[in-house]
């Protein structure tokens, strides 16, 4: 075998050189996945800037807002930071690592914290149901918190550098916790819009009017979807981070890189969803606190239309009253978009 000579060679300090062949390829899979990864939110925050605009400026800015621009920003602080971890030379590691921990553990409970304000809205009138998905959501807050303390990374040889090297079995709870709060609020959520919406049919079609809303109105239906929308994506991104996180066969880099798939597709999912609400896109405004009257039969529901401006510059509400032949059945009437009286600005 040919002798080298490294002062020779034209770069003889590449990070590379100092980790076998297999380690370094894994760890060229996970930086092409980092980037691809950071490049995908990036793209899809310039895509919905114009949105961003409108929530702040023709929306009332509330606390479902605000966590919607906090898990924004620790979602993008996040994914930079791992990327950057991976890529550039950093030099003091356990920094760039703290620095990712700390911002995966305020992430997620942020996602998780717009889905648990989805369901305060559906639930606003059963306090002890809300008081029970909010302690559901402190517990994703609470396996957050140890997270700092459970991923390590250290520098590549003499290097700037760096490389995960290890991760305590706890922090996988972090993705663990997350799936059982995501589950409880999806399953109460659609049980409620079923319970609500449905019309006595037989066994098989309320399970299917359950799973699929067939038999739902139309509001109904349209949440429910953006509900299934969220939860599957949700669910699939985590259990993928927990199956490979806890898979001692497989090489480190991979058992920790999944990580930031599953935060970029939960945030914009999460947006997403929270996006389409705000805006009205369903053309319907409905929870448990909806006007409803019940004397003489009849309900008044509540539904958007859009403004003047093509909806940019405000939205209607219309409260209209609709005669329905069994009040004990139906509560929310899908309605006529032409159908309508009194106008109250939002």
């Amino acid at each position: 075998m040919a002798s080298f000579n490294l002062s020779e060679l034209p770069n003889p300090l590449t990070p590379m050189a100092f980790i076998p062949p297999e380690i370094a390829h894994q760890l060229q899979i996970e930086i092409y996945i980092l980037v691809g990864t950071l490049a995908a939110y990036i793209w899809d925050i310039l895509s919905n800037l114009h949105n961003d605009y409108l929530l702040l400026s023709t929306q009332k800015v509330g606390i479902a807002t605000v966590t919607y621009f906090f898990s924004r920003f620790w979602s993008l602080l996040y994914l930079l930071s791992s990327t950057l971890l991976e890529t550039y030379p950093l030099k003091d590691c356990t920094f760039g690592q703290d620095l990712a921990n700390v911002s995966y553990a305020i992430t997620v409970p942020a996602n998780c914290l717009l889905f648990f304000l989805r369901a305060r809205a559906i639930f606003n009138r059963n306090r002890y149901l809300v008081l029970f998905f909010l302690v559901v959501w402190l517990s994703v807050l609470g396996t957050a918190a140890v997270l700092p303390s459970g991923v390590f990374a250290s520098n590549i040889g003499p290097t700037p550098y760096c490389l995960t090297t290890s991760a305590k079995s706890y922090a996988g709870g972090i993705g663990i916790t997350p799936l059982i709060h995501d589950t409880i609020v999806f399953l109460a959520i659609s049980w409620r819009l079923f319970e609500n919406s449905h019309v006595g049919h037989g066994l098989t079609e309320n399970i299917r009017a359950f799973w699929t809303g067939e038999y739902l109105p139309r509001f109904s239906k349209a949440i429910l979807k953006d509900g299934q929308l969220y939860y599957l994506t949700a669910v699939t991104v985590n259990l993928l981070n927990v199956i490979m996180f806890y898979n001692q066969d497989v090489a480190e880099a991979y058992r920790t890189m999944f990580s930031v798939c599953n935060i970029m597709l939960t945030n914009c999912m999460a947006c997403l969803v929270f996006r389409n609400t705000k805006f009205g896109y369903h053309k319907r405004v409905a929870t448990t606190s909806e006007l409803v009257s019940r004397q003489n039969g009849s309900v008044l529901v509540m539904h958007r239309q859009d403004g003047q401006g093509g909806g940019k510059t405000g939205a209607m509400m219309n409260i209209v009253q609709v005669q329905v032949t069994d009040i004990s059945e139906q509560t929310v009437a899908d309605v006529p978009e032409s159908q309508g009286s009194k106008k109250t600005e939002m």
